[in-house]
């Protein structure tokens, strides 16, 4: 049986969404280099120019999403941008330590502390700062995931 080039690029636009759980993998770009590709080896005949843009555009605000996700709702929850800034830089120092919990160790602990130090009377405060944070963070990856299956199956279905 032969393999298609539609059903290559449909099987790394479904890798590429499962991958949004994966740190450091630019999921989102992935995708909307998987779709041009595709489009250039059709010589852009299909998907439709319209479409084509669409997932392009769908997929970068995907990475977008990843990317500014902790900062948002860091500052949901009241904490500074830069304890925001410094929770994912030792975030992403212990996940090379600790694996993927250490992400979140990192993020959540160094927003708590840095949160209490501001504020040492309210600890109530500095645990929403950190939750906020962290669920940021976490729910990034699960919106990225979704917009980018969206992209997938918008992509099957036409060029299938």
């Amino acid at each position: 049986m032969a393999v298609s080039l539609a059903g290559i690029a449909i099987v790394l636009l479904v890798v590429w969404t499962a991958s949004s759980f994966v740190p450091f993998v630019p999921s989102g770009v992935l995708a909307a280099l998987t779709v041009v590709g595709y489009a250039y080896t059709t010589g852009f005949a299909e998907p439709s120019l319209a479409v084509l843009v669409a997932l392009v555009l769908v997929s970068l605000l995907a990475s977008a999403v990843e990317l500014l996700s902790g900062m948002v709702s860091g500052k949901l929850g009241g904490a500074p941008t830069w304890t925001v800034v410094v929770g994912t830089l030792v975030g992403i120092a212990l996940l090379f330590v600790m694996g993927p919990i250490g992400l979140v160790v990192g993020l959540g602990g160094t927003v708590f502390l840095a949160s209490l130090y501001e504020d040492a009377g309210e600890p109530r405060v500095a645990v929403r700062r950190s939750a906020y944070a962290v669920i940021g963070v976490l729910a990034s990856s699960f919106v990225q995931a979704v917009m980018l299956a969206g992209v997938a199956v918008v992509f099957a279905i036409s060029v299938l």
